[in-house]
């Protein structure tokens, strides 16, 4: 039923193309504020109401906006493109799109995309909108739908190196955003901010990819409110709108939740503290506060890739948040993960990143920042998989508990498990001396139930907090008390 319900929607998208198309002759067209071209002709439309979750009573029909001046405000809108971006902004300009809907059609059949993005492991042909350069973007009580490939989207951003200047930014509040056959809800690149205040996502693929070391924050109506950039772009009305002001985010994927990568390339390098050798050093920020985060693989409409790429997504598909070869620090706050049992099962999941020849490898013997992970006031049930053996991942437990087993792999199960499932083109090390593995504390309060074996490298314990199992520390049986415990640690249910 889900599956019939999102090609009705995809319908619903080719409709209002049809519906944009009979209002435009071609020859209308007109200027938004301070110079923003826009192709458009009046008429309305008051049968737009599917997944719309402004509170506009009716829509000006209009075609694609390519916002160029200072700031373009557009309001009761349904912009609706074919085979390219409803609403793309560039330079330093910002758009504003409030109580509208955004629609990205494409008219062609959803296949994977090809070429470097094709590494992204997403489907699509139509972005419904891009922000490039230093732009930003508000969406306000709107809804972005696509066919494929991104709704929310964000390209060849460059850094703020003079006074005054800001970098890439996009902000959504109360607002939906959806990618129906195939790709991402939202994307994240280097020098790219990303907002989601009291916002959901749906995608058919991936919720949010997070590129090279972008930022990520997903909270609360009242967080955005909090926020002086965006608070500075909401009316009354728009507040009013969303009278709950605790309401979270919600960010579902029909394959992960979130997905974090990076990759290592020539334009990156020119900028200072980006050369091609310190890049690897930095990390991605994801922070979450009071939202959800999921996998529903019955979103996913089952494109077809080929065999060793298929391979590769179906071993991490139903992972909530999925970190291929990179350094991450993800801040977790009254957050909920909820895997889709028939997945992974995992919460998180590192992997050996895909895109082998842009990836950022960790040298045998060196020491990356590796993957930070704070779950704060949080009660989460799902498994934790670092399969990505060249980095660290460390957990930081306050005032929160985690129900599931804890896994971190050496690079021979990583080379049998691609051989065993497919993906050979992804086990490129023979092998890697440095032992590298997870490490858990546990503060304030926290508990960790162990529901299947678990391997760690480190656990610390304090009084306050508790684990629920049994261990031994390199082969020992040892008694789980407060403290800390170092070595091959085992622990079982």
């Amino acid at each position: 039923m889900k599956k019939i319900a999102k090609l009705l929607s995809l319908l619903l998208c080719l409709a209002l193309c049809l519906s944009a198309a009979a209002f435009a002759s071609g020859e209308a067209s007109g200027e938004a504020s301070d110079g923003a071209y826009v192709a458009s002709s009046e008429g309305s439309s008051a049968g737009i109401e599917y997944g719309y979750t402004g509170s506009g009573a009716g829509l000006t029909v209009s075609g694609a906006v390519n916002a160029q001046g200072e700031e373009t405000v557009l309001e009761n809108q349904a912009i609706i493109a074919v085979g390219s971006s409803a609403i793309q902004d560039s330079g330093t300009t910002s758009i504003v799109a409030r109580d509208s809907v955004i629609v990205g059609v494409d008219p062609a059949p959803t296949a994977p995309l090809t070429g470097n993005p094709g590494n992204l492991l997403v489907a699509g042909n139509v972005r419904t909108t891009l922000a490039l350069s230093q732009s930003h973007a508000y969406y306000i009580n709107s809804t972005i739908l696509s066919s494929n490939w991104a709704a929310l989207s964000t390209d060849g951003a460059v850094p703020a190196t003079e006074e005054g200047q800001e970098e890439l930014s996009l902000y959504a509040y109360g607002s939906l955003a959806r990618t129906i056959e195939g790709g991402y809800g939202a994307y994240s690149d280097l020098f790219c901010n990303l907002y989601l205040y009291g916002s959901d996502i749906e995608a058919a693929e991936i919720g949010i990819i997070s590129g090279t070391y972008g930022s990520v924050v997903i909270g609360t109506i009242a967080d955005g409110e909090a926020d002086e950039n965006m608070a500075a772009r909401l009316t009354d009305g728009d507040k009013d709108t969303r009278s709950d002001k605790d309401q979270g985010s919600i960010v579902s994927g029909g394959r992960n939740a979130i997905m974090i990568h990076s990759v290592n390339l020539p334009p990156y390098w020119e900028y200072e503290g980006y050369s091609q050798e310190e890049l690897p050093l930095h990390s991605t920020f994801i922070a979450v506060k009071g939202s959800t985060l999921r996998t529903d693989l019955d979103l996913d409409m089952g494109i077809e890739y080929d065999a060793q790429k298929q391979a590769y997504i179906d071993h991490t598909a139903g992972s909530v948040i999925l970190i291929k070869s990179t350094n991450a620090e993800l801040a977790l706050v009254d957050t909920q993960l909820i895997a889709d049992p028939a997945g992974t099962g995992a919460v998180l999941h590192s992997v050996y990143n895909n895109d082998t020849m842009f990836m950022n490898a960790v040298p045998d013997g060196e020491q990356y920042p590796g993957i930070q992970v704070y779950l704060t006031a949080s009660d989460v049930t799902g498994d934790v998989i670092h399969e990505d053996y060249q980095r660290d991942m460390n957990l930081l437990l306050t005032d929160s508990t985690l129900t599931g087993a804890v896994n971190g792999y050496d690079c021979d199960h990583w080379n049998a498990a691609a051989a065993a499932e497919g993906f050979t083109d992804y086990a490129l090390d023979a092998s890697y001396a440095t032992a590298h593995g997870v490490s858990i504390t546990l503060e304030n309060g926290s508990a960790w139930t162990v529901t299947g074996e678990s391997h760690l490298n480190g656990l610390t314990v304090d009084e306050s907090s508790a684990v629920i199992g049994a261990m031994t520390v390199d082969g020992v049986p040892t008694d789980i008390v407060p403290g800390e415990y170092f070595g091959d640690i085992v622990l079982t249910p």
